[in-house]
């Protein structure tokens, strides 16, 4: 459900602009750090200056937010001093995965339309993979397509979902399904967030930094695996968090819209996709991160066996992942159903079930078919 939110929270936002201004001083001197330019991703030291900085072009009657529950209560404290934002702009969609569907997007539309947005209004997107997935395909999608900021407030959002252009919604329990390609006006990075997320949130998106280690770089991948989770050190983190987006930028550039080495980014999809879709079909939700950290490690199992891919490597990389992650969730008997659900996967062709496998760290190798047979193997290898 949306509901437009009225409180103090906001009310505060229109009788500050003295104070807003005080804050931000001469707009034009703010310096944002740029990560990934063809992205327009930049690292954010002062979110509200930023932020300010970024709407100049629009009115207040242009400005949107969207956020979910979750990052209404927590996050929106953060940009309550900008000066172009109001309650009556304000869209609070339900948080979770399940409500990222043609439904919430529906209401989203709506609201767009009844509020009197134009193909010149702008949709703010607060929150994590989820606002930034729906919220970037309404926009792309109202009237033909509108301008939107995204400010991702998770890891998983920072280095995944708001970077590449990917966004989208979820058909029924087939992630991801139904989207198009669109780069944000611009991905404001900030660190402010981290420190508010708890241990599986922070987990679930360093899935995605891991496989950007391993597709690219294994100094990287070691300095990721040294990271102390008992004692987080957040400035080290937020310093990981943007060497990744620059990864990850790097296959964006070379391949806007995934026809060759972009497919690289895929590593461990295929089979993470397939245990999160299952898990919500089961009402036991597995988190996204989870889901592909597990579907990393049968995907090097399967590179060990196609690729040759060094075993003691796998064996390295098993003993971290389940001990960051714990042993994974399904048993033998969930093995048709994985498959089932590999076959939708919306990266295969005429010949089968596709993967990206790595050879070695840095090295990879796309467009790879796995046989049911094979992908059996390594779904029980997988299994504790």
């Amino acid at each position: 459900m949306i509901r437009i939110r009225n409180n103090k929270l906001f009310d505060k936002i229109l009788n500050s602009f003295l104070y807003s201004s005080y804050l931000c001083g001469l707009k034009n001197i703010t310096q944002m750090k740029v990560i990934a330019q063809q992205c327009n991703v930049y690292k954010s030291e002062n979110l509200t200056c930023d932020l300010n900085e970024i709407l100049q072009p629009w009115t207040p009657e242009q400005i949107f937010l969207l956020c979910d529950t979750g990052s209404f209560s927590n996050c929106s404290r953060y940009i309550e001093c900008v000066d172009k934002i109001t309650p009556n702009h304000t869209i609070v969609i339900e948080q979770g995965d399940d409500h990222k569907n043609i439904e919430t997007a529906m209401q989203i539309w709506n609201f767009l339309a009844q509020n009197g947005a134009t193909r010149k209004s702008v949709l703010i997107n607060l929150g994590g993979g989820m606002v930034c997935d729906l919220g970037g395909f309404c926009a792309s999608t109202f009237k033909r397509g509108i301008s939107f900021i995204n400010i991702p407030t998770t890891v998983l959002a920072q280095v995944d979902a708001s970077l590449g252009g990917k966004t989208g919604m979820n058909l029924g329990s087939l992630k991801n399904e139904i989207g198009v390609f669109n780069i944000a006006h611009a991905v404001l990075i900030s660190d402010v967030f981290l420190a508010s997320l708890d241990r599986e949130q922070l987990l679930s998106g360093y899935a995605e930094m891991l496989k950007h280690g391993l597709i690219k770089d294994a100094d990287y991948l070691q300095r990721l695996m040294n990271f102390d989770f008992e004692n987080i050190d957040y400035a080290l983190l937020c310093d990981l968090i943007c060497e990744s987006i620059v990864i990850k930028n790097t296959f964006v550039e070379a391949d806007p819209h995934e026809n060759g080495v972009r497919k690289a980014l895929n590593v461990g999809h295929t089979i993470g996709h397939a245990i999160e879709t299952m898990s919500m079909r089961h009402n036991s939700l597995v988190p996204h991160g989870y889901a592909v950290a597990w579907g990393m490690l049968g995907e090097l199992w399967l590179a060990n066996m196609v690729k040759k891919l060094d075993v003691a490597f796998v064996e390295k990389m098993e003993e971290y992942i389940f001990g960051l992650y714990g042993n994974v969730t399904f048993g033998e008997q969930c093995f048709d159903e994985l498959l089932e659900l590999m076959y939708h996967d919306k990266k295969n062709d005429s010949r089968g079930i596709n993967f990206t496998l790595i050879p070695q760290v840095g090295d990879i190798a796309i467009n790879q078919i796995g046989t049911p047979e094979d992908i059996k193997v390594v779904l029980k290898k997988m299994i504790r």
